[in-house]
């Protein structure tokens, strides 16, 4: 927590209050979640007097304000703390222990903050702040985008600052490479800090039932996805084939789709149904035969296509 609180401290140094509008501090009921993780509630009477609660058992004790040192004294009977001011609003206060570089008390006002969550409060302060648009990660971490007001859509948003934060946000490394969303529906390249390329990626299914992401793909024209790359939960894959539901291949080579071809069943007119992995829509020249029930390999010959007036002639399982 200490780290958090000092991440936020450097956030916000040029728009926290002082105590010495003590309105911001008398007669509210503030919460300090304290190191056995248990809350303690204080409340700063008029006449310096201090009132202290922790599972319904009350003890008294005093405060005095020191403007010239911004610094706050509570004396809670069995201590005292020299506590100096850090950042100031009238929902949390952050002090810091006299003489310390990173030992922090939090307290938030509970009728503002009911949960006590001082990060979460301070991190839609700090969203408000600096314009930043939140996207949840597939990991659960949080991409941070900076500057982000007015702005309709992620790609105008390139060049922007980003951060990593984790679902306690704390701040996290910020790594180079590509991140991907919840969704799956955005990949996100990041390089020094700032946001450089954004992918709306299309998300299918294989025929194993497997999820994959095909990044700029487009579902309803497939030749575009030609030199796409395919991920799998974001990371690229080692197969040099995948099948979608919709009975589309996907040939790859270093995760990249190198060839796309389709595969269609058919009744021809001896009885027998096939399978061709066709280059197009139709049936073309060249396509192979890589299935027929119940005679395999088909034999060599010239079958009539079930309800249409197409003939195909077969060779080798290669359409001629």
């Amino acid at each position: 927590m200490n780290e958090i609180l000092k991440y936020y401290i450097t956030a916000f140094e040029n728009r926290t209050h002082s105590l010495k509008k003590k309105g911001l501090l008398i007669e509210k009921p503030w919460a300090l979640i304290d190191q056995e993780n248990e809350i303690q509630k204080l409340i700063f009477k008029q006449d310096k007097g201090l009132i202290l609660s922790k599972n319904g058992k009350v003890t008294e004790g005093h405060w005095e304000y020191y403007p010239e040192a911004k610094s706050l004294l509570i004396d809670r009977g069995t201590d005292k703390l020299l506590l100096n001011e850090q950042y100031i609003d009238e929902n949390v206060i952050i002090l810091k222990k006299d003489g310390t570089d990173n030992e922090f008390f939090a307290l938030s006002n509970e009728n503002t903050i009911p949960d006590y969550n001082i990060p979460k409060y301070l991190e839609s302060l700090k969203c408000q702040e600096y314009g930043i648009s939140q996207q949840i990660l597939l990991n659960g971490n949080i991409l941070q985008i900076y500057d982000m007001q007015g702005v309709m859509h992620l790609t105008a948003a390139i060049g922007n600052k980003v951060e990593l934060l984790d679902d306690k946000y704390s701040l996290l490394p910020l790594n180079e490479g590509s991140y991907i969303s919840k969704s799956k529906e955005y990949t996100y390249y990041i390089k020094e800090g700032t946001l450089t390329k954004v992918k709306r990626n299309v998300v299918q299914k294989s025929i194993d039932g497997d999820s994959f992401e095909i990044e700029g793909g487009d579902l309803n024209e497939e030749k575009w996805n030609l030199n796409r790359k395919i991920t799998v939960n974001g990371v690229p894959v080692d197969k040099q084939r995948i099948t979608s539901e919709r009975k589309t291949i996907y040939e790859l080579k270093n995760s990249l789709i190198i060839n796309i071809r389709f595969s269609r069943e058919y009744a021809i007119s001896n009885g027998s149904t096939i399978r061709i992995e066709q280059s197009g829509k139709k049936i073309r020249k060249g396509d192979r035969i890589v299935y027929s029930e119940p005679i395999s390999p088909l034999p060599d010959g010239h079958y009539k296509i079930s309800g249409r007036l197409k003939w195909i002639k077969v060779k080798n399982n290669t359409i001629q």
